[in-house]
């Protein structure tokens, strides 16, 4: 199988995603700059997805920069991936618009829940595939960001579904900033991060 065709299909998934984002944003019916305040929640929302979404593309790309193959397996743990992915413009349309309720926050961290889980599948499917021995394995070895995104995610969840949205939406944010954390396994001269 083309591991490239798995990887046009993706980008063009994630590019549909982040559309449909911006789409949700709705244009003031005014010029006055106070409207925009108007729409803080839903811009704030879009900005934290859209982030959020590019960390997923990005860390998509240097796993199959790094893969040299991919089977049926593969494609369908791919798929699984985009799946929760593709629930990110409606949870956070509904989070937006809500300005922040406490079942908005909670739906939009258990979404954001399952696409680490399963882009964790993805890499585990990769790493049986290329033999836990190989070099892609060794390179992918250990999830300590996934770990510890799935606990701040799920504590943000229980915190949001205890009354306290805002400071579960605080969480997130915090959490997408692990991410920029450089990962010391990948070299400079594979273009990895």
């Amino acid at each position: 199988m083309d591991k490239n065709r798995l990887e046009a299909f993706s980008d063009g998934v994630v590019a549909i995603i982040i559309t449909i984002m911006i789409l949700e944003l709705k244009v003031p019916h005014d010029t006055k700059w106070g409207s925009l305040w108007e729409n803080w929640p839903i811009f704030i929302s879009y900005a934290l997805s859209f982030v959020f979404v590019g960390l997923y593309w990005s860390s998509h790309h240097h796993l199959f920069h790094k893969a040299s193959k991919v089977n049926n397996c593969i494609l369908w743990a791919n798929l699984f991936g985009l799946f929760w992915l593709s629930f990110i413009p409606y949870s956070t349309a509904w989070m937006g618009e809500n300005s922040f309720q406490s079942t908005t926050v909670t739906f939009y961290a258990i979404i954001l829940t399952l696409c680490v889980i399963s882009y964790m599948i993805l890499v585990y499917q990769l790493r049986f595939l290329h033999g836990f021995d190989s070099v892609f394995s060794k390179t992918f070895k250990g999830n300590y960001k996934s770990y510890v995104t799935i606990s701040l995610n799920l504590t943000a969840a229980i915190i949001s579904s205890l009354g306290l949205p805002k400071l579960a939406f605080v969480i997130l944010i915090m959490t997408s900033l692990l991410w920029f954390i450089p990962n010391h396994r990948f070299g400079s001269n594979n273009h990895n991060s």
